[in-house]
């Protein structure tokens, strides 16, 4: 019988990802974190838009604007490509798209990387439950850079 562990195998080599791939795979591992974390005893619905509020563009360039300082080199250079790719400047240039684009790619890295640890630190940094729902849209300004 094979381990139930398994099921997240893969042979995917992380650093020979494109960033809109390491982002639309950040994106699923976002989506998946979030609704765990709201599963409770809510109903789907209440679920349904919590998650929406993290996994929206909001709340990605929100999230990536409170850990950018906690960021190692290499992993800001993640955030930077897919910042800059065709894929995160696929609605021109919306800096909250490009954000979210840049945050998912680190998450989908971190997770090819199994790096799962790094992925539940760098959550940890924002209180999931603390931010209300109009701070997430008041979109960030904020610019990532050194």
């Amino acid at each position: 019988m094979k381990k139930v562990e398994n099921i997240f195998r893969f042979n995917t080599k992380a650093d020979n990802v494109p960033s809109a791939v390491l982002a639309y795979i950040g994106d699923a591992v976002l989506e998946l974190v979030f609704r765990l974390k709201f599963a409770g005893n809510y109903r789907v619905s209440t679920i349904h838009e919590k998650v929406k509020e993290w996994t929206s563009k909001h709340g990605q360039a929100q999230m990536l604007d409170a850990i950018w300082d906690h960021l190692m080199e290499g992993e800001r250079k993640i955030v930077k490509r897919a910042m800059n790719s065709k894929a995160a400047k696929r609605y021109g240039n919306d800096p909250l798209y490009r954000k979210s684009t840049g945050f998912e790619a680190l998450v989908g890295y971190l997770f090819l990387k199994r790096n799962f640890q790094r992925i539940q630190h760098l959550l940890a940094v924002m209180d999931v439950e603390g931010v209300r729902k109009e701070d997430t849209r008041r979109g960030s300004q904020k610019q990532c850079s050194d």
